[in-house]
């Protein structure tokens, strides 16, 4: 039996695992919780103005000389609360203490407002039980919800589950003779009290603290989940393609090796140009920075073009357009990619020579054609990737740039593709090159500029 309700238990409560949530995780929910009481905040106030309106706009339903204006009060009350613990959580100074204070401070002020119907309406005491404004009660705890944290909204509930106790027994021993009625008619039709009346009162926020308080407890859990996921998708972007990235964390599926799409797709191979006598020159942070200096440029204009980056070879990247997402365009927008990258590699080589800096060139490569978009490895080691003969002939084009003294080639396939796709720019074609023992037509994508080409024949004539 007692296994039943082990299993009942978990069921209803999520069982902890006893993990500590990482301290970046933390930190999030607690930007969440900073959120979430700006927002309580807000809203308090909204109806607050919506109260003080209506109750400016309704004609006077007491005596002037009434002893205490219970309404007018109590908003203000309520609206100066709201407003020292909005500039608290603005000035970083709202703690957990001062919270909980202005948490039954709230409720205080509401139920001190129903107390005080009587006074205001120059009634017997019993008279404030009788007040509509109780229904602002589940209101307030309800509020209190938006945090995610039970213990505000029991510590709501108590309070105000104490309060009304309050104002009962207030009622009941300073009420005129006979303050209390066992005929529930008798108490719809007059002031007197009926207890059971007030009991379902009591249990009613009694049991809107405690449901809300259990919904609260699951749902924090899966609050928690949520953010861990957030950060699992922003650290998973750190080291894949940011649409590689959703594809893992939104994958339906177990993901595992051997699931492949195939897609037409244009492939870009980046390689710099003069990199290993580079290295070879600079201190090992130079080279670090070297290579963060060159990807920074880089990527952000192939993400801009709608490229996506397969792996960082050392100083060559591969990229691949429409493999991960198809796209209609993928020729076109890989050539457009190729365009900005080479001139943006023009300014930065340029400032660099200003600043007496080696000035690596870029070199480039297109191919268009079927591949494969999927995960390879074992089960302990994935990756996503591209294979395919495009993959392998855009990187052997990327090489014979060096032949056709060229920073950057495509395919005339890849070329008449990218036009038929909305591509404007005009390119020289070299007729059946040999590529790795393959004859292909070519499209120089970038050619050399005039002091790149002297360096080039400069260099050829000295080892000549």
């Amino acid at each position: 039996m007692s296994g039943q309700w082990k299993q009942l238990v978990e069921l209803i409560l999520p069982a902890r695992r006893g993990i500590r949530a990482p301290l970046r995780v933390q930190r999030e929910l607690e930007r969440e919780q900073y959120r979430s009481e700006l927002l309580v905040t807000v809203v308090q106030l909204a109806i607050v103005g919506t109260l003080a309106a209506l109750h400016a706009g309704a004609p006077p339903d007491f005596s002037p000389d009434a002893p205490i204006m219970a309404a007018p009060l109590g908003l203000t009350l309520f609206a100066v609360l709201a407003l020292l613990r909005l500039y608290f959580a603005l000035t970083g100074q709202l703690t957990r203490w001062l919270l909980a204070c202005t948490v039954v401070g709230e409720m205080a002020v509401l139920l001190f407002t129903i107390w005080a119907c009587h006074l205001q309406y120059e009634q017997p005491p019993q008279f404030s039980l009788k007040s509509t404004e109780f229904t602002f009660v589940f209101i307030l705890i309800a509020l209190r919800a938006l945090r995610f944290e039970p213990a505000w909204v029991i510590l709501s509930g108590l309070t105000a589950f104490g309060g009304w106790l309050a104002i009962l027994r207030y009622a009941i021993t300073h009420a005129p003779a006979n303050p209390v009625t066992h005929d529930y008619v008798t108490s719809l039709r007059s002031i007197q009290i009926y207890y059971g009346g007030e009991f379902e009162k009591l249990l009613a926020v009694l049991m809107v603290t405690a449901v809300l308080a259990l919904a609260l407890y699951r749902a924090r859990e899966l609050l928690a989940k949520a953010v861990s996921g957030e950060q699992a998708v922003a650290d998973l972007s750190l080291f894949f393609d940011d649409s590689v990235a959703r594809r893992i964390t939104q994958s339906e599926g177990e993901i595992m090796a051997g699931q492949g799409e195939l897609r037409e797709a244009a492939i870009l191979f980046l390689d710099m140009r003069g990199f290993t006598e580079a290295a070879a020159a600079l201190s090992p942070d130079e080279v670090i920075g070297l290579l963060g200096e060159y990807q920074g440029l880089l990527v952000p204009i192939i993400k801009a073009h709608g490229g996506s980056i397969d792996k960082f070879l050392g100083d060559g990247i591969l990229t691949s357009f429409g493999a991960v997402a198809r796209r209609p365009d993928y020729a076109a927008a890989a050539l457009r990619c190729v365009d900005a990258i080479m001139d943006a590699v023009d300014g930065w080589r340029e400032q660099r020579r200003r600043a007496g800096k080696c000035a690596p060139d870029v070199g480039a490569a297109l191919a268009c054609g079927e591949v494969v978009f999927g995960i390879i490895g074992e089960r302990s080691r994935l990756e996503y990737t591209v294979i395919g003969d495009a993959v392998n002939l855009a990187a052997k084009l990327e090489k014979h740039n060096k032949v056709e003294r060229t920073r950057a080639l495509t395919t005339l396939a890849a070329y008449e593709l990218a036009k038929a796709q909305g591509y404007g720019m005009v390119k020289t074609v070299l007729s059946a090159r040999t590529v790795a023992g393959q004859t292909v037509d070519l499209v120089v994508a970038a050619p050399l500029a005039a002091t790149e080409m002297q360096e080039r024949l400069a260099g050829h004539v000295r080892q000549t």
